[in-house]
């Protein structure tokens, strides 16, 4: 019966890390004797009842586990933040993606939506695996040093809790803009990851004269993405956080809507190809429109978070 008793015994400290066993294993040793002879009433255990009584402990991968849990690679308490960053980042992986294989068919001056869409899967898998092994290492390395956890309890204070539900800064609204500013910073400078000739194949560029719209939707859209990155470290809205916020989305509204309004701010291509120019006959007089929207979107938006300022 003992040696039934001390082979559960070993299962568990197998599973267990070296430098914790012998104390684990003393503790269960004494917790189950104990147990055996509460159970024994003057006759000893059989081999049957002693093996119900072990398979009631559970098995031995879960006991090590009650008593020496393994740290996951993401703290339970880091999932909501690893599932955002992850979703925004799949998502900026999968417009990546569309660019360059866009790209990719406009110069080889083919529209194939078969070879599109097997072009954009193998870009996105590959590009979506560096961002989840390079995510996860960071989040793994940030829990071990213990900056997620300073992080998620940042200004706590009884009197830095918000006092309406709207004054709280919601975390996915936050990394959605920095993702959004992170996004029209790539698209503005292209020509730092698409090759020259790609970039001279673009169904659609900035026309000469105009430059000056990528400078100042650069600058605006670094301000953004550095206001995005300052949001992710407080809790609530200020007044002034507020503020500022609500004149981000008036100073892009103005810039859209300017460059909707101003003719000739695109033109076609340097090398006109078939791609490039069936983009340029049926899409281009719609980009005057798009602009316009989002900056009727953006009005509202801002017209929106200017209701939740008077409550503050």
């Amino acid at each position: 019966m003992m040696e039934l008793l001390e082979r559960y015994l070993a299962a568990v400290a197998a599973e267990l890390p070296a430098d914790k066993q012998h104390d684990i294993i003393r503790e269960l040793r004494a917790n189950l004797l104990d147990q055996i002879e509460a159970q024994q009433q003057g006759a000893a255990l059989d081999e049957a009842e002693l093996s119900q009584l072990l398979l009631q402990q559970g098995h031995p991968i879960d006991v090590a586990q009650r008593f020496a849990p393994s740290a996951p690679l993401i703290a339970s308490e880091d999932m909501p933040l690893y599932k955002s960053v992850l979703w925004h980042g799949a998502a900026l992986m999968a417009v990546i993606a569309l660019l360059k294989s866009l790209g990719g068919l406009v110069l080889a001056d083919s529209i194939n939506p078969v070879q599109l869409v097997l072009q954009l899967g193998f870009s996105f898998i590959d590009n979506f695996a560096t961002l989840l092994l390079v995510v996860t290492a960071v989040f793994y390395g940030a829990g071990q040093a213990g900056w997620t956890k300073e992080w998620r309890q940042r200004q706590w204070h009884p009197a830095r809790l918000p006092r309406y539900p709207l004054a709280r800064m919601k975390l996915s609204d936050s990394i959605t803009d920095l993702t959004s500013a992170l996004f029209l910073l790539l698209l503005l400078w292209t020509p730092l990851w698409l090759s020259v000739e790609a970039q001279q194949h673009l169904p659609v560029r900035l026309a000469d004269g105009m430059e000056h719209w990528r400078y100042l939707l650069t600058c605006f859209a670094a301000l953004s993405a550095g206001f995005a990155c300052y949001r992710l470290t407080q809790l609530s809205w200020q007044r002034w956080s507020k503020w500022c916020y609500i004149l981000d989305h008036l100073v892009f509204a103005a810039i859209f809507a300017a460059m909707g309004l101003q003719e000739n701010v695109f033109t076609e291509p340097e090398q006109v190809t078939d791609g490039a120019r069936f983009f340029w006959t049926h899409a281009a007089g719609s980009i005057s429109y798009i602009l316009l929207a989002t900056a009727a979107v953006l009005l509202l938006l801002a017209a929106n978070e200017y209701r939740q300022l008077r409550r503050l």
